[in-house]
């Protein structure tokens, strides 16, 4: 916080958030920067590095720069096939996920609010509701209706729009279907549906003004960077972390082959640490 406000000492001007403040020195709108920053995602993570690594090593290995276009070619199949194996999964994944233990119901409150942070969803609505949430918000919807049915029929507020502005969808009213599927009273569901990230997640909980304790529940990777945020804000919340995806097995020898979904948990990892280090330079905790 102290960063920001040392760059608004000299330039009163500025808008008041970081997202804004970048948009207005590059002379985008914010819905341009949030476009660029998921172009900017998705060349900076695995595969879309890897692809631009292995790109750039085909290329150079048909110049005069071909020693080196075999170096990159070598450090990107590498990386590639240590990204896409259970074991560097885990390694990258458990200290995220090991800073805070599921919420067991002696740590729980009777009454209280259960904050749910979106994950992700589909546009495509001929689909079901099932299937057009992501596997990390339905995690965290399931887990809220567990913590929902262990205490006394608390409110649940899910906060969500959509990161992406080419997308429009609103990930929390699909999650407020499905849980009304799941037997939630409507009158119990509360919905945020503007914010488009974690910071603004934090934003929103605070102007809604709930009634404390105040329960998050978000994937166990991403409750760190959720949790600092909400801290930042003021918000006291109690952590309950979900939608685990270290899975050590010391005795499989199939941990050492590649696989979609090693690559997937690795990319989470990689995410939650720009994440943290990026909020973290811009002064959000």
């Amino acid at each position: 916080m102290a960063r920001r406000g040392a760059v608004h000492s000299f330039f009163p001007d500025l808008p008041s958030r970081p997202v804004d403040t970048l948009s207005f020195a590059l002379g985008v709108s914010e819905t341009e920067m949030t476009v660029l920053y998921q172009i900017l995602k998705r060349l900076i993570l695995p595969p879309g590095f890897l692809i631009l690594l292995l790109v750039v090593g085909f290329t150079f290995s048909f110049l005069k720069f071909r020693r080196l276009g075999r170096v990159i070619l070598a450090v990107g199949i590498l990386f590639l096939y240590l990204l896409s194996i259970s074991p560097t999964a885990d390694l990258l994944l458990t200290p995220l996920e090991s800073q805070y233990t599921p919420l067991n119901p002696e740590r729980l409150p009777r009454t209280g609010t259960l904050v749910v942070l979106s994950g992700g969803a589909s546009a495509a609505d001929y689909l079901p509701v099932s299937s057009r949430l992501t596997q990390s918000s339905t995690k965290r919807l399931l887990e809220a209706v567990r913590l929902y049915h262990l205490m006394d029929r608390p409110k649940i507020v899910i906060s969500g729009g959509s990161g992406n502005p080419l997308v429009q969808v609103t990930e929390s009213a699909l999650m407020r279907e499905l849980l009304l599927d799941l037997g939630i009273p409507g009158k119990r569901i509360v919905i945020e549906g503007k914010s488009r990230n974690t910071f603004e997640n934090g934003k929103a909980i605070q102007q809604l003004r709930l009634a404390p304790p105040i329960v998050l529940i978000t994937s166990a990777s991403h409750m760190e960077r959720a949790h600092k945020v909400f801290k930042t804000l003021g918000i006291h919340s109690l952590p309950a972390p979900c939608d685990f995806k270290a899975r050590w097995s010391a005795n499989d020898p199939l941990r050492f082959f590649p696989s979609g979904g090693a690559l997937n948990t690795s990319t989470a990892a990689i995410y939650e640490y720009l994440g943290t280090w990026w909020y973290d330079l811009t002064g959000k905790f």
